[in-house]
């Protein structure tokens, strides 16, 4: 398995290396690549460490204090246009989770997984993938609509959701020459198990709104966490609302246009029991060339 992910990681490095991006200054690309609707190619690697925070008992097992876990996304974004300034979009998420393994919290989200124990596992998570049709512009409303799955892919035991789930997707936002603020929306139901015993069908959603302000010599103040709503949990205990600042700043490595993201996450609401608290967010999307056309 390793050497397969290796190959593929070299084998798409060499396809960005030779349809790298055509010349443009740094501050256009960074305005571009603030729209998530945008026709531009990318290869985005994410790490969130986040800070957990316990206190309750599981199955036998008391949880309280602090733990932490650690959630590397690799997300290719590889838009197709379509006539009347439309575009088509399908942006896997495929997950690479190191964390405990005694006592699962909300599992349901592989991008949001919380957890608690002595003993940890690093193995490759369930897959999501939203995709749909929508309407981009660089300047005023951009907006897109369509479905979300995720799929139980997941090498974990604890950490897992093992069902299939599926549900609809919407952004929405708008851009001018200095703000860029709108969010994605993604729901999903529950609606197969992988055959693992006591699984109770997933009702959660996810909405990551974004907030950018542009500046000069490409770089970017901003905020973009996910507000998570576990609709099976106890009443008040269902949300989890964080805040967030962070900077961007897009470079040069060679030929090749990249885009360097930090962000601190703070969750300002979130359940009693097993969630996240602090999380510190790095990203970097490196840009290549759409063949099929770009803005």
């Amino acid at each position: 398995m390793k050497k397969i992910l290796i190959g593929g990681f070299v084998a798409v490095s060499l396809l960005a290396i030779a349809l790298s991006a055509k010349e443009k200054t740094m501050e256009e690309l960074s305005k571009e690549m603030s729209n998530p609707l945008a026709q531009i190619w990318n290869l985005s690697f994410q790490n969130n460490y986040t800070m957990l925070k316990g206190d309750t008992t599981v199955a036998g097992v008391n949880v309280s204090g602090k733990d932490h876990i650690n959630t590397t996304l690799f997300q290719p974004v590889l838009p197709i246009p379509l006539e009347n300034g439309m575009t088509a979009f399908a942006r896997p998420v495929f997950t690479y989770i190191n964390a405990p393994t005694t006592v699962g919290g909300h599992v349901d989200n592989p991008g949001h997984v919380t957890a608690f124990g002595e003993d940890r596992q690093a193995k490759m998570g369930d897959l999501i993938l939203p995709m749909g049709v929508g309407v981009v512009k660089m300047k005023g409303w951009s907006y897109g609509i369509g479905a979300t799955f995720i799929f139980p892919t997941s090498q974990h035991e604890e950490v897992a959701s093992h069902q299939y789930q599926v549900g609809p997707t919407a952004l929405a936002l708008y851009a001018n020459d200095d703000w860029t603020v709108g969010t994605h929306l993604q729901h999903w139901w529950g609606v197969a198990d992988d055959g693992t015993d006591g699984v109770k069908m997933a009702n959660h959603t996810d909405m990551q709104y974004f907030i950018i302000y542009n500046l000069p010599q490409a770089w970017q103040l901003r905020a973009s966490p996910h507000i998570t709503v576990n609709w099976n949990a106890q009443s008040g205990n269902k949300l989890t609302l964080p805040l967030a600042f962070g900077v961007g700043k897009m470079i040069k490595i060679g030929p090749m246009p990249v885009q360097l993201m930090a962000e601190y996450q703070k969750a300002v609401i979130s359940p009693d029991y097993i969630t996240s608290e602090d999380t510190i967010m790095l990203q970097a999307n490196f840009i290549i060339k759409n063949p099929f056309g770009d803005l």
